[in-house]
């Protein structure tokens, strides 16, 4: 982040430089309106960091597919091992929404082995 002279900090979205005691909710009594706001935006853009991108997700699930054949409580094991610092709601709601587009489909060949496997939609990246 780019600071001025005074050691305000910069934001794009607002194009304005901010106070840093702004940006720090402890430090900030909000007795104005426009710092709330300044912050809520900061927060917003900037503030919260992500563990993991989805996509890395994502890619990593379908390495585990090809690689092997899992069930879909243990995908999800695997996946929460490989990323641990991932909630794993995200893990369970990005299955679920593959599974409900039909990306991923859980195979009914054998009933006692319903693995999880690449869909009628399934688009390869490479």
């Amino acid at each position: 982040m780019k600071t001025n002279e005074q050691g305000e900090v910069w934001l794009d979205k607002v194009q304005a430089y901010v106070c840093p005691s702004y940006l720090n909710e402890t430090c900030t009594d909000f007795r104005e309106q426009s710092s709330e706001l300044i912050y809520n935006i900061y927060q917003k853009y900037y503030g919260h960091k992500q563990g993991q991108n989805k996509s890395e997700i994502s890619d990593e699930l379908f390495n585990l597919i090809d690689s092997g054949k899992y069930k879909k409580r243990n995908l999800i094991k695997a996946l929460r091992l490989k990323f641990p610092d991932v909630n794993s709601g995200v893990i369970c709601r990005l299955i679920k929404k593959y599974l409900s587009l039909r990306i991923l489909e859980i195979d009914r060949t054998y009933k006692t082995k319903p693995f999880v496997i690449k869909g009628k939609y399934y688009v390869g990246g490479q």
